[in-house]
């Protein structure tokens, strides 16, 4: 019975570690969603001529919190409301300040300007997600695996104790 006891306890340690690494994982997977949405977009407008709001329901993506994003947006468009921080970003726990801001602004352009200029703008968003992914990989091989090592590593530890 001890043995079962020690055991959970090394598991839920590094249950509690797999939480938080997950946090970097989902950060990397949001961005590369992200732009994977850009090239999308810019490859419809360019030659599909489809809507805006076709596009972004025909998308699909990998990330739940950039389907989150979407469904936020596109219910602001639905609605006629302007968008804001708070609507499009609802649930979303994992994103900076910063980076919640360049989102924003990148869907509040979309649709705002000629086909030219559009693609453009959508150019550049792009090349900003991808600084911001390079970054986020960077955390992730910093401390994505370390914090799942370091809660197995700390429930041994209870469980050495323990014993």
């Amino acid at each position: 019975m001890k043995f079962v006891l020690l055991g959970v306890i090394v598991f839920i340690c590094g249950y509690i570690g797999y939480g938080l690494s997950r946090y970097y994982f989902s950060r990397v997977k949001l961005f590369m969603s992200l732009i994977n949405f850009t090239e999308k977009l810019d490859t419809d407008i360019n030659f599909g001529k489809a809507k805006l709001l076709k596009i972004i329901e025909d998308f699909k993506c990998e990330s739940k919190d950039l389907k989150k994003i979407l469904n936020g947006y596109i219910l602001c468009l639905n609605e006629g409301k302007s968008c804001t921080e708070d609507m499009v970003f609802k649930d979303i726990k994992i994103l900076k300040d910063e980076e919640k801001n360049v989102i924003l602004n990148f869907l509040l352009e979309l649709g705002k300007l000629d086909v030219f200029n559009q693609t453009k703008q959508i150019e550049n968003s792009k090349l900003r997600f991808k600084e911001i992914l390079e970054g986020c990989n960077e955390e992730k091989k910093k401390y994505g695996n370390l914090y799942l090592k370091l809660g197995i590593i700390l429930g041994l530890l209870i469980a050495l104790i323990l014993f």
